[in-house]
């Protein structure tokens, strides 16, 4: 069967039956009323449900395929990095406050008024909600009703890293877009061609990010970023040569007691992960797997730990690490969290 090409401009790495399917959406102006775009952070969805926004904001839509064309009106009022920089009359982007743990029944109210309102430039009315299964019942209950009801010309797009904590009330009313983790070789020749990485970042980077091409752009260029995730890996790798008081006061030297409470567990979350991909390197390395562990460059360190380790207490580990997430997601106190991670090891 003959490769799709592509005729709109798709800021995305990868995933290309996504952009080939909203292209051809585009072309033939099958157009749905509300999308998901469901898969693991840092693929691109938002950047994709912008981008597809501008293609159908355009003013030169139907004028050209270069599309988005970057220079009409309505173009200048997205900015390149995918942020809004003004106040687009036909464009909606809402995401969960920082300092909340849930999207706000009133942002979402807000949301469906900007959506009831006619175009003021004669075109589509476009809504996207990051992340959206932070919604609240409330939240997913007044949405539910929009999409029960669409209006003409408005366009609702879900962006979801699990399409399962969506009532599926809503989920049935939508398009889904299933978006993939990426082949590391497709992330490592993104990097030496179009972000100028050097080979052995290249390969650092491709296979730390676990297939999420956004995440491996983030490590090259923001190296507080690489020194947070590094930090982290080596405080988890240093209890296995700690005893319980050494690791109950590194957890409580961690902790910036200034950060509001929501931003203490979203760091503490991120912090579990990392703990899981160094275990999931444990697993791999006891299994002979080298070419495709997480953290290559703390990979002596792990080698020698998991020498030490049988494959059930690993097991045990990683299913420790699992339930704390889920402590972490019923509010459990996060340095409570951490500390009975640091005695189960």
């Amino acid at each position: 069967m003959e490769k799709y090409t592509a005729k709109y401009n798709w800021p995305l790495i990868g995933n290309s039956h996504i952009t080939d399917f909203l292209d051809i959406s585009i072309t033939n102006k099958s157009i749905s009323g509300a999308y998901i775009f469901n898969g693991p952070d840092n693929l691109g969805k938002t950047a994709v449900a912008i981008n597809f926004a501008k293609i159908l904001l355009c003013d030169n839509k139907n004028n050209s395929t270069n599309l988005p064309c970057g220079i009409c009106k309505s173009c200048k009022l997205f900015f390149n990095n995918n942020k809004i920089i003004k106040a687009h009359s036909d464009f909606f982007l809402l995401k969960k406050n920082k300092d909340k743990k849930n999207i706000a029944v009133e942002q979402i109210r807000k949301f469906i008024q900007f959506l009831s309102t006619s175009s003021f430039l004669n075109s589509y009315k476009i809504g996207i909600i990051k992340n959206a299964e932070n919604m609240n019942l409330q939240s997913s209950n007044a949405l539910l009703k929009t999409l029960e009801e669409p209006q003409k010309n408005a366009i609702i797009i879900l962006t979801t890293n699990n399409i399962e904590l969506l009532p599926k009330t809503i989920a049935s009313r939508c398009q889904i877009l299933e978006f993939k983790q990426v082949k590391t070789d497709i992330i490592y020749d993104y990097l030496i061609k179009n972000n100028n990485a050097k080979r052995s970042e290249a390969k650092t980077y491709s296979r730390i990010c676990l297939g999420r091409p956004a995440l491996a752009i983030k490590f090259l260029e923001d190296k507080d970023f690489l020194n947070f995730h590094n930090n982290k890996a080596e405080m988890f790798i240093n209890f296995f040569n700690q005893d319980i008081s050494e690791r109950f006061s590194i957890i409580e030297k961690s902790f910036d007691k200034k950060m509001q409470n929501q931003e203490v567990v979203n760091i503490t979350e991120k912090t579990i992960k990392i703990w899981l991909g160094i275990t999931r390197d444990f697993l791999l390395l006891k299994y002979g797997f080298f070419n495709i562990i997480q953290n290559q460059m703390h990979e002596q360190k792990i080698e020698q730990i998991k020498n030490n380790l049988s494959i059930n207490k690993i097991l045990l580990i990683i299913n420790s690490l699992l339930i704390s997430q889920k402590y972490l997601h019923a509010n459990v106190n996060p340095k409570l969290v951490l500390e009975n991670i640091a005695v189960e090891i």
